[in-house]
C-alpha cells in the first residue's frame, strides 16, 4: 500500500487531487488506520481553519501578508489563504504525529477512555434535566446534524434507527472531552423523554477496545473501540440492554471513511 505524505492528504482534504490519486487515498484510509488518523486530524484541522476565515474580518488578506506568503498584491480570498495556511497545519501535524500515535493508544487504552467515561456520566445526568434543551440542534435536521458532527470527527456519520428497539432519535449535540470534539445522539423511549439514552462518539486510537461497562450513581455505560473511534453508550437502562444495543450500532458505525 502506497505510503502518502502529508502534502498530498492536505490536498485530499481540499478537494484538489485528480480522481485516480483520490481513490487510491481513500483506499488507503479504509485499510491503514494510521492514514485514517492523520486525515481525520487534518479534517478537523480544515474545519476549524473553515471556521476562522468565514469570519468578515478574515474575509480579506492584506498585500503586505499576501506577499509574505509569496501571494500576488491583491487581496486575496479566504479559501485561497487557507491553501498556505493549511499546509503550515500539516507540518505541525506531522511533528507531532510521532508523539499524537502514542498518545492516541495510550489513551483508548485508559486515560482518554476513562475521562471520556466520566465526563461523559456528568455530562448526561445535567442535560438529561434540560426538557427541550436537551439536543442543540433537533431530529427534524438529520442531515445538518450528520453533516456538522460528520465533520467535526472527520468522518462520514448516519444517525443509525433505533426505533426497532423503542428509542426516538430527539437529537444531538457537540460535547468536548479531553480537547477533543465529541458528538452526542441523544434517543429517548416516547414514555421516558427525561431518562434519555446518549450515543457519544470520539477519535480514539486504531486499536480495538473491548466493551467494558461503568456506572455512575444510578447511570450506566457501556464504552467499546472500533476503526479509529471510542464510543459510549449511556442510559438509565440495564448495562445488558445497553451491551445488547451497542452490538446493534457496531456495523452500522462502521463507515469512518472522511465525509464528502
Amino acid at each position: 500500500m502506497p505510503r502518502f505524505d502529508d502534502e498530498t492528504l492536505v490536498a485530499y482534504v481540499d478537494g484538489e487531487l485528480d480522481e485516480a490519486t483520490a481513490r487510491a487515498v481513500e483506499a488507503a484510509i479504509r485499510e491503514d488506520a494510521e492514514t485514517r488518523e492523520r486525515v481525520s486530524l487534518l479534517w478537523q484541522s480544515a474545519s476549524l481553519v473553515g471556521e476562522v476565515f468565514r469570519q468578515p474580518q478574515f474575509q480579506q488578506v492584506s498585500p503586505a501578508l499576501a506577499r509574505r506568503f509569496g501571494a500576488h498584491a491583491e487581496p486575496t480570498s479566504a479559501r485561497r489563504f487557507s491553501r498556505f495556511v493549511l499546509p503550515v497545519v500539516a507540518s505541525i501535524v506531522a511533528a507531532l504525529i510521532g508523539f499524537g500515535m502514542g498518545f492516541w493508544r495510550g489513551a483508548a487504552r485508559g486515560d482518554f477512555a476513562d475521562q471520556l467515561l466520566d465526563e461523559v456520566a456528568e455530562y448526561h445526568m445535567v442535560l438529561a434535566r434540560e426538557g427541550a434543551h436537551q439536543v442543540e440542534v433537533t431530529a427534524d435536521h438529520v442531515d445538518e446534524i450528520q453533516s456538522w458532527l460528520g465533520a467535526r470527527l472527520g468522518r462520514k456519520l448516519k444517525v443509525p434507527d433505533l426505533s426497532g428497539r423503542g428509542l426516538v432519535f430527539r437529537g444531538a449535540r457537540l460535547l468536548v472531552v479531553g480537547r477533543r470534539p465529541v458528538a452526542e445522539l441523544v434517543y429517548a423511549y416516547s414514555n421516558q423523554l427525561d431518562r434519555p439514552l446518549a450515543l457519544c462518539i470520539a477519535v480514539g486510537s486504531r486499536e480495538e477496545i473491548p466493551l467494558r461497562t461503568a456506572s455512575e450513581d444510578s447511570l450506566n455505560l457501556v464504552l467499546w473501540g472500533r476503526k479509529g473511534f471510542i464510543y459510549v453508550l449511556a442510559g438509565w437502562v440495564d448495562p445488558s440492554v445497553l451491551a445488547a444495543v451497542s452490538a446493534e450500532l457496531a456495523p452500522l458505525l462502521d463507515d469512518v471513511a472522511p465525509p464528502a
